[in-house]
């Protein structure tokens, strides 16, 4: 499956990737519409963009009680179906990697690649994000840590994993 591939090395944090998002979707430079997010740790001078994995297991797609959200049978891509929704908000609490928000409809919003032309990869000049085939085995490189990248996204003053700091190369 093609994901967004994530070299942390060669994030500088300076948000492109966050505007563009948001422009793309909503026509509007507004940080808390885009479906991409940057952890920071400046005292390490690390920043880590995160957006939604895609993940194998979906947590998202099984708690929601109508089916609103599935994989589309093509690109395997979670999809929304906003009619189908019932603004449970379900699907965002149970998002392992705290990604999806509810728009001003109280509809799930999540990362759709941009139907395979991902803005935030198109906007990104250090080229930190990339679209590529992520290989099995590959996917979910944030899984080991999302807790700890979840207690920064709330603003806890906690220490990034070693790997982090080493500035390794994640898959998606």
């Amino acid at each position: 499956m093609e994901g967004i591939k994530i070299d942390v090395s060669k994030c500088t944090g300076c948000g492109q990737c966050v505007l563009a998002c948001s422009f793309v979707k909503t026509g509007t430079f507004d940080l808390n519409k885009s479906r991409i997010r940057i952890i920071q740790w400046e005292d390490y001078c690390l920043s880590v963009p995160l957006l939604c994995q895609q993940c194998e297991d979906a947590r998202c797609i099984w708690v929601c009680p109508t089916d609103a959200l599935a994989r589309h049978p093509d690109t395997g891509i979670i999809m929304v179906d906003p009619d189908a929704c019932i603004n449970c908000e379900l699907c965002m609490k149970e998002c392992t990697y705290q990604v999806i928000y509810m728009n001003d409809a109280a509809v799930p919003v999540i990362c759709d690649l941009c139907g395979g032309s991902p803005a935030c990869v198109s906007s990104c000049f250090p080229g930190a994000l990339t679209l590529t085939e992520i290989p099995k085995g590959e996917e979910q490189p944030f899984r080991p840590i999302h807790e700890v990248l979840n207690a920064r996204r709330r603003g806890e003053n906690i220490e990034p994993p070693e790997f982090l700091i080493d500035h390794g190369e994640l898959g998606k």
